[in-house]
């Protein structure tokens, strides 16, 4: 339930967002930078509940939620696969037992990588240099650390301090 309560109010944040990172590509490659954002909310969500299958579950609840909200309609649901189900793999690998700031980083960077190939061949990314493929990988994996997994953990510990969640204490 709780995991639900979450997913539904980080879906109704991802609709504004989802307009403002469309906006991004606007600005060569501030896209790439802006994508780690789409990750912060699955990987809180799977610090928070700490529980295997909590990061696709809130990945589908957040895309439905979005679904009738932003241009994506759909194709929102693409979310689970490419956000949800990485972090799930990561988490698998500790066995849902390593929640620190480095790992939750690594969480971002491996969502950063699956999702810069997705998006990479999406939009038809191999026309373009080298040398601006290889800062569109770098942005995507510094957007996926930073604004995905760092922002995960330093927001995950705000909510576990304000109490919301009384049953997990945050790990350094």
């Amino acid at each position: 339930m709780v995991t639900a309560i979450i997913s539904v109010t980080l879906g109704v944040l991802y609709i504004p967002l989802t307009y403002v990172v469309g906006w991004s590509m606007t600005v060569p490659f501030a896209y790439a930078l802006m994508m780690g954002l789409y990750f912060w909310p699955i990987i809180m969500v799977a610090y928070l509940i700490r529980k295997p299958g909590a990061a696709l579950y809130s990945a589908l609840v957040t895309s439905i939620v979005q679904v009738p909200f932003t241009p994506y309609g759909i194709t929102a649901l693409l979310n689970i696969v490419g956000v949800g189900l990485p972090v799930e793999i990561v988490l698998l690998t500790s066995r849902y037992r390593n929640f620190k700031t480095w790992y939750l980083i690594l969480t971002g960077i491996v969502c950063a990588l699956i999702n810069g190939i997705l998006y990479f061949i999406m939009l038809g990314l191999t026309s373009i240099p080298l040398e601006l493929q290889i800062i569109y990988f770098i942005e995507f994996i510094i957007g996926g650390a930073i604004l995905g997994g760092f922002l995960a953990k330093i927001t995950g510990d705000l909510v576990i301090k304000s109490g919301a969640i009384p049953h997990i204490s945050s790990e350094k």
